[in-house]
């Protein structure tokens, strides 16, 4: 899978179902080789990840509203070609540029 240089979201309702997303994207981007490796690095939130020194991004659930700075630096290390996959139930519509969006028909 060839990686855009945007936040890739998956965007689902259910957290089992963005999680199950974001396991199959880490899989066809070469972080993990099975879905249920995938899931052992997945971190609950981008709160939980050390962002100055991260590699990748994938976090299940992301707010954008919660903090611009935390979507900045995000923006940020995807434009810098850094991998970042969050989960969340809804985009604002004016930072819908800066993201990928994927949703579980994308998974059938």
């Amino acid at each position: 899978m060839k990686k855009p240089h945007k936040i890739i979201v998956c965007l689902a309702q259910s957290e089992e179902d963005r999680r199950r997303m974001i396991s199959q994207l880490l899989v066809n981007c070469g972080f993990a080789r099975t879905p249920h490796e995938a899931k052992k690095i997945i971190a609950l939130s981008p709160f939980d990840v050390d962002l100055p020194d991260a590699y990748f991004v994938a976090a299940l659930n992301y707010n954008f509203r919660t903090s611009s700075y935390t979507t900045h630096r995000l923006y940020a290390m995807a434009i810098n070609g850094h991998l970042v996959v969050v989960g969340a139930k809804r985009i604002p519509p004016e930072m819908e540029f800066m993201c990928e969006i994927h949703t579980t028909a994308d998974f059938h």
